[in-house]
């Protein structure tokens, strides 16, 4: 049998590259792919030293360990050592189950393996390495490109939402609940007459604060035979605000005035003057992240 060290190293890197790639997903950290590339370099390096058997004491677990710890500290840095012993658990983890995987698919395909040292081996005429070998680096790399592109996508998009969330923290007769807000410098809406900004907030986080007739009201939106039904101190609270969406018909909001807003910024709460609540039956945000649509003039007060 002939081994060519040079495709044992190629295909030892590249493997290594992919496993790299794959616990920088998982571990939902950005790349370098300079470094990563030194890294599966190492790793192919050290692979292809077992050919030597002068070399076999480097195959011992304390050498392994060490290796492995160069490549992770070569690919990701070293942070702060918590930071780096998850990144090299997650390392093995994805070492251990796509080894797992690549040997059964040896053996589905071809029904012989081989281990030595804790390297796979497989025997081919023409001395290139087992097909199933290139052809699992072949069609994970675009999995994993794509996998890669749509999770850090992902993640960048979370990131910029992010950075519009703000705590908001709401007083309805003298009690106070606390959601969190996004700021939308789209939301322009205003009460007609006294111009002042409307903040939209679920009305599944006001339910405990305001009467039981004005959760009718919005929820049947009846806007001619509930107001009787509200408390008398209500009455001089809530408003009706038309507004409408795009591509829709004018409608109605209900809106009504607490006693104060505050928003959580400059390691403060800012108390934002004069606001509506409109009120919204509905969810504003799909996974919960956010409660409350803070409108831009809110934060230009504060800011």
């Amino acid at each position: 049998m002939t081994v060519y060290a040079d495709v044992v190293f190629l295909l030892n890197g590249l493997f290594d590259f992919l496993l790299l790639w794959l616990t920088s997903i998982i571990r939902k950290q950005k790349i370098n792919v300079w470094r990563l590339l030194i890294a599966a370099v190492i790793g192919g390096a050290y692979a292809t030293l077992h050919l030597w058997p002068k070399f076999h004491l480097i195959y011992s677990l304390p050498a392994k360990l060490i290796t492995s710890f160069i490549m992770i500290w070569v690919a990701f840095g070293f942070l702060h050592l918590f930071a780096f012993l998850r990144t090299l658990g997650v390392f093995y983890f994805v070492c251990f189950l796509t080894g797992g995987a690549l040997i059964a698919l040896h053996f589905f395909w071809t029904g012989e393996q081989q281990i030595a040292g804790g390297i796979f081996f497989t025997e081919t005429a023409a001395g290139w390495g087992s097909p199933v070998s290139w052809g699992f680096i072949m069609i994970s790399f675009p999995l994993i490109w794509i996998y890669a592109k749509l999770t850090f996508g992902s993640l960048e998009q979370q990131r910029r939402i992010a950075s519009y969330l703000l705590p908001v923290r709401i007083q309805i007769k003298g009690e106070y609940l606390e959601c969190t807000g996004l700021i939308d410098t789209g939301n322009q809406l205003r009460d007609p007459i006294t111009r002042s900004p409307v903040m939209l907030v679920e009305l599944k986080q006001l339910e405990e604060k305001i009467p039981i007739a004005l959760i009718q009201m919005v929820k049947e939106k009846d806007w001619e035979n509930g107001w009787g039904d509200l408390p008398p101190e209500w009455m001089v609270r809530v408003k009706l605000i038309p507004y409408r969406v795009a591509g829709s018909q004018t409608d109605m909001m209900i809106t009504f005035k607490p006693d104060q807003v505050e928003i959580w910024q400059d390691d403060g709460w800012n108390n934002v003057g004069k606001v509506l609540i409109g009120i919204d039956v509905g969810s504003l945000s799909s996974d919960g992240t956010y409660q409350a649509i803070i409108h831009p003039s809110c934060i230009s007060v504060v800011s």
